[in-house]
């Protein structure tokens, strides 16, 4: 019976123990894929039933190797009360591993809509790495043309001609380009230090008021005129056009404005409308000049052939005689301002003009206590193309308004120069009290003056104006920095010439 027994005895046991080392290989096995991908449900689901197997084996394994040796020692009682447990074991193990399959369908599709899900936040992470990449392109070509833009924008305002001026809700000073700070004569850092407002160049309070009124109210001003004071007391005619800024989110307000200088165009515009009126007052003043000269005449006649038959009338006679000839002056400067009768034109030494003026000046009485100096230009002939007495009448009339300005007991000065466009200047200084803001626009018109009555016609300037004009120049006025005005005419230098300018006769028709 034993001998016969024996091979089953050793299948048993044998195949025990084969059973375990299989089931703890197949657990093996399965940790090891399970390891390699832990988000792999087929992995999980062989591991865990690999589990409940090798549970299930060592269990029946070691059951059935105890039973064989209890028996084979003759203990089977002792079997009998440990199979019960032994059988408990198993049964749990197989159930675990019949539950495992059981719910394996269930944990797939979890694990199918897992893998579906990651699938999709990796394509999902794919688009979002190339709409970074994308992002990032546009974001670099962006700030690129921003750059660019902004490199434009900064030229501009540098290099443009006109005054771009940014202020702060205050309207204090925030930015300027170089070309405001040439217009309003004050340094960009003085500014900022400051804190200067836009209303602080201006030349009236009331004209700030003005302006920024209607800012207030309107928001903009559109080509607005007033006057900038500078530091050296000189006046800019500007033209202001301006606006609210206020900017980005979280960004303050501001204001921009543009600022035109005008102030050559005024000029130039005042001048159009001085020729004008010189022109309509020239035909007008031709025809009066004329219509007066013939009846003057005959009562200068008439007056001196009374004065030569001795009728008693001496002294009336002589007082008509005297106003008789200050009416034909005032005919003659009239004649002149209207441009009839000019002389004929030829080449002038403008040095030797001013040389002789100043001489035949000297030996006036009101010129006795005034400081004349010469300030003139003799390196080289300044030669002009035009008529010596008309010249010489015109620096006689400045040289008289100037000895008047100072009271004749002041200082005169009158210089000369020469440009490199071939332009002749000749200026005469003053140390007077400078002429008046209100007066600039009118000094050039004819019969104004500010002298009082009786002792001046109001054509000197006018006259002169409309000779220098004659010959092809200009004549402005101007206050001096210091003290005084200074009156300074331009003329075009005559061509290069063989004949030199005639020697003038012993009676210059200066006096």
């Amino acid at each position: 019976m034993t001998g016969s027994f024996l091979p089953i005895l050793l299948t048993d046991v044998l195949g025990s123990f084969a059973m375990m080392i299989l089931a703890l290989l197949c657990l093996y096995k399965a940790r090891i894929l399970r390891e390699l991908d832990t988000d792999n449900a087929v992995f999980l689901y062989l591991m865990w039933i690999s589990t409940g197997f090798a549970v299930f084996a060592v269990s029946r394994s070691f059951g059935h190797i105890l039973k064989q040796f209890l028996i084979l020692t003759g203990n089977p009682d002792a079997w009998h009360a440990i199979s019960p447990y032994s059988g408990g074991v198993n049964t749990v193990s197989f159930m675990l591993v019949g539950l495992i399959t059981l719910f394996f369908n269930q944990t797939w599709k979890i694990n199918e809509k897992i893998l579906a899900g990651r699938k999709e936040l990796e394509e999902t992470h794919i688009r979002l790495r190339q709409l970074n990449q994308t992002l990032e392109h546009q974001v670099i070509e962006r700030t690129e043309r921003l750059a660019g833009s902004e490199y434009k924008a900064r030229r501009i305002f540098e290099q443009s001609l006109d005054t771009i001026l940014v202020t702060d809700d205050r309207f204090n000073v925030s930015e300027i380009n170089q070309a405001g700070v040439v217009l309003t004569g004050y340094e960009k850092k003085n500014m900022l230090e400051n804190k200067m407002g836009i209303g602080d160049f201006m030349a009236l309070p009331s004209e700030w008021d003005r302006i920024r009124s209607l800012l207030e109210v309107h928001e903009y001003i559109v080509n607005e005129e007033t006057d900038f004071l500078r530091p050296d007391t000189s006046l800019v005619r500007v033209l202001i056009t301006g606006g609210v800024d206020y900017g980005a989110f979280g960004c303050g307000k501001s204001f921009h404005f543009i600022i035109k200088d005008i102030n050559d165009k005024k000029q130039m515009e005042q001048q159009i409308a001085q020729a004008d009126k010189l022109a309509a007052l020239g035909e007008l003043s031709a025809g009066v000049a004329h219509e007066i000269n013939n009846p003057l005449g005959i009562i200068l006649g008439y007056t001196q052939l009374l004065l030569k038959e001795n009728s008693g009338f001496e002294e009336d006679l002589k007082t008509i005689e005297k106003h008789v000839k200050n009416c034909r002056n005032v005919v003659s400067d009239l004649l002149s301002f209207s441009r009839k009768g000019s002389a004929e034109m030829g080449r002038v030494d403008v040095t030797r003009v001013i040389e002789d003026v100043i001489k035949f000046l000297s030996n006036h009485t009101d010129f006795r206590k005034v400081d004349v100096s010469l300030d003139l230009l003799r390196r080289e002939p300044l030669i002009v193309t035009g008529n010596e007495q008309e010249l010489a009448q015109v620096i006689i009339n400045l040289m008289i308004n100037a000895c008047h300005a100072v009271e004749k007991k002041g200082r005169i000065e009158i210089s000369t120069e020469e440009s490199d466009d071939g332009r002749i200047f000749i200026t005469v200084k003053d140390d007077g009290t400078g002429i008046r803001k209100r007066h600039f626009s009118r000094i050039f018109d004819p019969f104004f003056t500010t002298k009082p009555v009786g002792q001046g016609t109001g054509l000197g300037l006018s006259v002169g104006y409309g000779i220098i004009r004659r010959h092809g120049g200009d004549i402005t006025a101007r206050n001096r920095k210091t003290k005084g005005a200074a009156f300074t005419i331009s003329l075009p230098a005559a061509p290069p010439g063989d004949a030199a300018p005639e020697e003038p006769a012993k009676d210059s028709g200066l006096i």
